[in-house]
């Protein structure tokens, strides 16, 4: 279980002198934080802590000052109200480096990418909303299942990430990273919007805080949305979301219950081999589909009930829920490979209840000029899952393939202690103790536990008012899928994560510059297997790489932000085929610049690429590069606002997402080795009004 940082404190420092920016650029670039760290431990001005405030949220909130990784922080109030938001998911991209991308189309979950892992649908990117675990462990398409979609973007009032498994409250699937977001209690303007634009695109958005009293706070919210998409078998994408909190304060301490509900519906084009494009009437281009009956469903209804407490240096929070979900996918990924009568289309449903659970407290003390702030939690949660798998031909029954009812348990125990010890060297210490259990019914039977040890160690140091070293170690796990942890499979899969770097403040805070070194080592790869829909844990793997970013403020209206990553991922173990991690990324990029001016005009120029990496382990497969624009432009005026929003600017063919295997067309004898992508939107433009009132 993760949580938001509600604060941040400030640092107090005058112009870098021309010597300083130079010698801290090297830093940066070289990333010799911790040997720095030993050769220069003079104490700087000491940290000015800004108070912390009180938060009344539903959210798990851990306050705190600067991140504990170069690579760790938190959207600022601009990137959440200024980036285009085409996806629930697009809300993710504010995280530097980390890719959500359209995947087959419709309602499906997207496929992420973070720290060279092609993380499929969640396995290794841990996301949670308001505290409550976005993340579905023995899902029936794919392990950790991130599905965005019950998300209305607007409400998401905060934002923080942390990469790497350098945090105690971190569990399952926080390996490459994590992700937290705080929704809103409360609007200060309530507001109803309309959207509309290519494709047969359409969008309606309420959000509405009616007064209760000084001690109350509410927010309702409703969207719909529906959009055909530009494929030759229209999506009839649709989707309806409801919210609903309210929040009552007694002193120092809040209770928050809240009401989230979503249900779409979808076709979809599937994805298509590349040999087959233009050569077979299926696809006369790319935007056509071999399998029209491709689609699927999926509802989500979550009740949560969050309490927190602070008073003085003691803080107390309590967070439960529960969440009722619904899943079924249609999908034919293989075509006639396995069945050239009927085809290769796939049911896979999943239906489940969760519940759970995180409670923590952290209290603050001081020792002379030194403070200790430590904190020990506890999360459960428990998933009662039925998953089943059949052959249909145009979503009809032809056969059940395998079935299971899954009960997983999950328990976490977390103690860290944050010390500043000096005013230029802090030192964080934690431990975590995860168990899970898995017992199984079904096609296959049988039970599965496993336990693990997470220590936990983050140096910052502070040698200039301008400049932070970081030295991370984390251990971490990603859960593998139920059913085949019954079978002798890992159920925990061991992550070693270390991270070293440094950033910089620069010109009264007008230029932040950061750098991160950072090595993934896996005991277990989570690996796409097409012919059965679903993903399965192959051999340890190890991630080498490096973060660049920068953020700079150009006026007091326009700002701008570039950030890169490189990695190289391969198989420990050689197989003697090139041991490559298919489709991990090599290369990733994203800038942009972000305006509002006082006149009331705002909008965005921003820029996402992704280098070319190798599609298959053997690397005789290579899924391309792409490189996509976008850009916004508004104008408010009093109570009204108007937006276009334009993705794919220059209307650039591009494959979204792209897998290597074996398929085989109708009039083809024989399975054939292939490149299967979905095509990324064209040039699409989106209009928005919004009333505010």
């Amino acid at each position: 279980m993760r949580a938001c940082r509600s604060s941040r404190s400030t640092i107090a420092f005058s112009r870098a002198t021309t010597r300083e920016v130079r010698f801290a650029s090297a830093i940066v670039a070289l990333g010799l934080g911790p040997i720095l760290t030993v050769l220069w431990p003079r104490a700087s001005r000491a940290h000015e802590e800004a108070s912390p405030t009180p938060v009344a949220s539903s959210a798990l909130v851990i306050t705190g000052d600067k991140p504990v990784g170069a690579s760790a922080d938190e959207a600022r109030g601009r990137d959440l109200t200024l980036r285009p938001r085409f996806r629930p998911a697009d809300v993710l991209s504010i995280v530097p480096g980390l890719f959500a991308v359209q995947h087959a189309g419709g309602g499906k979950a997207n496929q992420y990418f973070l720290r060279g892992f092609d993380a499929d649908h969640g396995t290794d990117v841990a996301v949670f909303v308001d505290g409550v675990p976005v993340n579905m462990p023995s899902h029936a398409h794919g392990q950790g299942w991130i599905d965005l979609h019950f998300l209305i973007p607007e409400l998401v009032a905060g934002l923080s990430w942390t990469k790497g498994a350098y945090t105690a409250r971190h569990g399952d699937f926080a390996t490459a990273g994590a992700v937290e977001m705080r929704l809103a209690d409360h609007v200060h303007e309530s507001a109803v919007t309309l959207q509309s634009g290519s494709f047969g695109t359409a969008r309606g958005l309420f959000l509405v805080s009616p007064e209760l009293g000084d001690d109350w706070s509410t927010l309702l919210a409703g969207e719909v949305y529906a959009t055909d998409g530009p494929f030759a078998n229209k999506e009839r994408f649709k989707r309806l979301n409801l919210f609903g909190r309210v929040t009552r304060r007694w002193g120092a301490g809040s209770l928050a219950i809240t009401w989230m509900s979503y249900a779409g519906g979808w076709n979809a084009s599937g994805q298509i081999p590349a040999r087959a494009v233009g050569k077979i009437p299926e696809l006369p281009n790319e935007l056509g589909a071999i399998d029209p009956t491709d689609g699927g469903s999926t509802q989500r209804h979550q009740a949560s009930v969050a309490y927190a407490f602070r008073k003085d240096d003691d803080e107390a929070r309590a967070l439960l829920y529960a969440i009722r979900y619904r899943f079924e996918l249609f999908s034919n990924f293989t075509f006639f490979a396995r069945d050239p009568a009927n085809g290769d289309q796939i049911d896979q449903s999943d239906a489940r209840t969760v519940a759970g659970t995180h409670w923590y407290f952290r209290r603050t003390r001081r020792v002379g000029s030194m403070s200790f702030a430590s904190t020990v939690g506890i999360t459960a949660r428990h998933d009662d899952i039925d998953n089943g798998l059949a052959a249909t031909r145009a979503r009809a029954l032809l056969s059940t393939m395998s079935a299971a009812a899954i009960s997983q348990t999950a328990v976490g125990v977390y103690a860290e202690e944050d010390a500043r010890l000096l005013a230029w060297l802090r030192v964080v210490l934690g431990v975590r103790f995860d168990r899970m259990d898995v017992a199984v019914r079904g096609t296959t039977n049988g039970i599965a536990g496993d336990s693990m040890v997470s220590p936990k160690l983050a140096l910052v140091s502070s040698p200039a008012p301008f400049l932070d070293l970081f030295l991370d170690y984390g251990r971490g796990f990603h859960s593998n899928d139920g059913r085949a942890a019954v079978g002798g499979t890992t159920l925990l899969a061991k992550a070693e994560t270390y991270e070293t770097g440094a950033r910089v403040r620069l010109f009264d805070r007008r230029l932040d510059l950061s750098a991160a070194l950072f090595r993934i080592d896996l005991d277990s790869e989570t690996v796409w297997v097409g012919d059965e829909g679903t993903t399965e844990a192959r051999g340890p793997t190890r991630r080498v790489g490096v973060e660049l970013g920068a953020r700079a403020k150009l006026a007091s209206w326009l700002w701008a932000d570039l950030d890169a990553t490189f990695a190289r991922a391969v198989f420990v173990e050689n197989a003697g085929n090139g041991n490559a991690v298919a489709l991990a990324p090599t290369r990733t990029l994203t800038a942009g610049l972000m305006g509002r001016h006082p006149s009331g005009v705002f909008g965005t120029f921003r820029v996402r690429s992704i280098g070319a990496r190798p599609a298959t382990e053997d690397r005789t497969l290579t899924a391309d590069g792409w490189t996509v624009f976008e850009a916004s432009l508004g104008y408010r005026y009093r109570f009204l606002e108007g937006e276009l929003d334009v993705r794919n600017l220059f209307d650039v063919g591009w494959r979204e997402v792209q897998f290597g295997g074996e398929s085989r067309l109708a009039n083809e004898p024989a399975p054939v080795r292939d490149l299967h992508y979905t095509p990324g939107w064209p040039f699409t433009v989106l209009a928005r009004g919004t009333v505010y009132f």
